[in-house]
């Protein structure tokens, strides 16, 4: 299974990068949603791990772009919540378009391994 996983956070990206590569999954890294879209326009992916809140194109954006272009890739969305907008509010907006599962940072990495091993096994 091939994953993207788009965070502006280079830690954040690090640390899931090394958690499903360590379970045997073949990972790429976006910074932003711009990034995230080049990368999705040359190579086939099948989960795209995103952040909400980022630089330049935000993951709701991306979100809808890949729901109007590549529908049948799963995408799964992890939130902090932003200043003004509670999380609740940005995960309930991820979940109206499309989203496929919301993580609500912090969260461990294990279970959004779990959550790709369960959505794999169909």
């Amino acid at each position: 299974m091939r994953i993207l996983v788009v965070d502006d956070a280079e830690n954040v990206r690090y640390s899931l990068r090394i958690s499903l590569e360590d379970a045997g999954y073949d990972v790429d890294e976006a910074a932003d949603g711009e990034e995230a879209l080049g990368k999705l326009r040359s190579a086939a992916f099948d989960l795209v791990v995103a952040d909400v809140w980022m630089p330049r194109l935000n993951g709701i954006d991306l979100l809808q772009s890949m729901r109007r272009t590549s529908p049948a890739t799963a995408v799964f969305v992890i939130t902090g919540g932003a200043a003004r907008i509670p999380i609740e509010s940005t995960a309930a907006m991820a979940r109206t378009w499309g989203a496929d599962r919301v993580f609500h940072k912090p969260f461990d990495n294990e279970d959004l391994v779990a959550a790709i091993r369960q959505r794999a096994a169909g």
